[in-house]
């Protein structure tokens, strides 16, 4: 059975991910307990696995706040990670892993399973596996520092929240691009992989800064 903190968990994360706490929200402990029927205290423990996770931020005296971007977090995190995925799938080619090909494989299966992702369920499937597709293939690079700098730059709230923005024909093309990356990796084509990477990741700035240029006050809106 999970404990206090891990249900305060789950359920918080559904809210951030389902737009009940909208970006830049102040999430005070004593109202979240209540809103909870809970103490503070698995409310405490919670928000520092979700600020870890990237989903808020703490503030000492201040208390949480949902996570934002803005278009210029947006294109500073999307321009590192087009260089160094870009470079990770390159490196990749050069030493295909059978391992790592599973998974990667096992990933795709997972999400096109959760086609054509049309509720929030079907969503976190695909962004969760989005994650390990990624990193399997940032560990069969075996490039340790650029690996440990993904790690930072990939957030998984960032992603889910950006899978959301996604039709259910962009989303077949991006699950369409892990499929030929996997082909180019397993070949040991190393430009084909980059020029893949590069592109779908820029598949996906584009549809980030599209949708928080919609919003009214510049920064990303669920």
């Amino acid at each position: 059975m999970a404990t206090a903190w891990e249900q305060a968990y789950v359920t918080l994360r559904r809210r951030l991910a389902d737009g009940t706490y909208p970006p830049g929200s102040h999430l005070p402990e004593e109202e979240l307990a209540a809103q909870l029927g809970v103490s503070r205290t698995p409310i405490r423990e919670a928000l520092r696995r979700l600020d870890a996770e990237g989903w808020l931020r703490v503030v000492p005296n201040q208390g949480a706040f949902a996570t934002e971007w803005s278009i210029a977090d947006i294109n500073e995190i999307f321009d590192l990670r087009a260089l160094l995925e870009t470079y990770a799938a390159e490196h990749a080619a050069s030493m295909p892993d059978r391992r790592g090909l599973d998974m990667m494989e096992e990933a795709c299966d997972r999400a096109e399973a959760a086609l054509p992702g049309d509720d929030l369920n079907a969503i976190e499937v695909i962004s969760d596996t989005n994650v390990n597709f990624h990193r399997a293939l940032w560990e069969m690079s075996g490039r340790a520092r650029c690996r440990t700098t993904l790690h930072s730059l990939a957030v998984p709230p960032m992603m889910l929240r950006n899978f959301r923005n996604f039709d259910a024909a962009g989303l077949r093309r991006s699950l369409d691009q892990h499929r030929e990356m996997i082909k180019a990796i397993a070949s040991g084509n190393a430009a084909w992989a980059g020029a893949v990477m590069r592109a779908h990741v820029e598949a996906g700035r584009a549809v980030f800064v599209a949708a928080v240029s919609r919003s009214r006050d510049g920064k990303w809106a669920m």
